[in-house]
């Protein structure tokens, strides 16, 4: 069950990981368009500078979305893990506990 939650989590990663480096070259694109709107001036290059910049706004709300889809999916696998299991998950919290406490109390 761990694996499968590890699983699901580093393609949850890999999926945003794919939409930022989506993200990164529409606004290369856009920095593409607004030297064009420069060199050649013109409602053309404006409107393709609006375009663009809709669909980066678009695909920023679209992996926005799909992260708060993805934190809410795996709270709730959390939750039903310490349901089923409420001895494991106050075993793991405690010594999450003590580990952080020993971290951040050396000097």
């Amino acid at each position: 069950m761990a694996q499968g939650k590890a699983a699901s989590t580093q393609q949850d990663v890999e999926a945003l990981s794919a939409q930022i480096s989506a993200l990164k070259t529409d606004l290369g694109a856009i920095t593409e368009t607004l030297k064009s709107l420069g060199v050649h001036g013109g409602e053309e290059a404006a409107e393709r500078a609006r375009d663009m910049a809709a669909k980066v706004q678009q695909s920023g709300r679209d992996g926005l979305s799909y992260a708060q889809n993805s934190a809410e999916e795996m709270g709730a696998q959390a939750a039903q893990a310490v349901r089923n299991q409420p001895a494991t998950a106050m075993g793991l919290a405690v010594g999450v506990g003590f580990l952080l406490g020993f971290m951040s109390g050396r000097k």
